[in-house]
């Protein structure tokens, strides 16, 4: 057994159990080359049908340049979202499944076609052609006690950056429609108010989605048609123990909740 199998079989057995997060740390540390290619290893796996279900989508982490700088990187970072944890709105979760449970709100970009990586470099007309859709959406997170500020950012990219899911908002609009310079987010738990907030997406998300498809056709991947691309959050790290319902209102764009049980 390699140390490479090692360390894919004891991510799997992590992010499955809830464990707490271990960086499995690389002497010297992990390149962000290393981290993708473990999180490709460990998301072959967890998309087998018992287990995550195919690729549905990809979140966009750390695409401000205040994170980027934080985390000493020169462009975002990336991870997947599995078919099994991507719900509609209004879906009933169960808080028990999660170790440490944390959302945040974001802007959603749903796919009518696909970009392929032998077509790339994408140019902006390309992609807005490829959007169907902006939408509201809440990625979901199990922290798993990570201490985020301080994480070598690409152990944390290996382990496809906390994501355990996501939600995404039945309405939208076009991508031409968009403007984030004054879309008000507003972010209630149980109906109050936790998070009220005006132009705060961390990247114009058109822009997010364009690097999004070239970085992955970089690493010879598609941003498939029907998959969705959460570009970024409106907010820090938000966390809720317990049952609740969590809802994001975006203005002009739409709403997406969900109730934990």
């Amino acid at each position: 057994m390699t140390h490479q199998t090692t360390l894919i079989e004891r991510i799997l057995q992590d992010v499955q159990k809830g464990n707490p997060f271990d960086p499995y740390a690389e002497e010297p540390p992990r390149s962000l080359m290393q981290a993708y290619a473990v999180q490709d290893e460990v998301a072959a796996s967890l998309a087998a049908p018992e287990m995550r279900g195919p690729v549905a989508g990809w979140k966009i982490a750390a695409n401000s340049q205040q994170l980027m700088d934080r985390f000493k990187l020169s462009e975002p970072a990336s991870g997947r979202i599995f078919a099994s944890q991507s719900v509609k709105s209004d879906a009933v979760l169960d808080a028990s499944d999660y170790t440490e449970f944390a959302f945040e709100p974001e802007i959603v970009a749903v796919m009518k076609s696909t970009l392929a990586p032998q077509e790339a470099p994408f140019n902006r007309s390309q992609v807005v052609a490829a959007i169907d859709r902006f939408a509201t959406g809440v990625e979901l997170l199990d922290m798993r006690h990570t201490d985020m500020p301080n994480t070598h950012i690409p152990d944390a990219i290996a382990q496809n950056i906390s994501n355990v899911g996501a939600v995404v908002g039945d309405n939208g609009v076009e991508p031409e429609s968009l403007n984030t310079s004054d879309l008000n987010t507003v972010v209630l738990i149980d109906g109050k108010v936790v998070h009220d907030v005006t132009g705060a997406a961390p990247q114009n998300p058109l822009d997010a989605v364009i690097w999004l498809a070239n970085h992955l056709a970089s690493r010879g991947l598609a941003l498939e048609a029907g998959q969705v691309v959460f570009c970024g959050t409106h907010s820090p790290i938000l966390y809720h123990d317990g049952p609740g319902k969590i809802e994001v209102e975006m203005s002009g764009v739409g709403r997406a909740a969900l109730t934990l049980r």
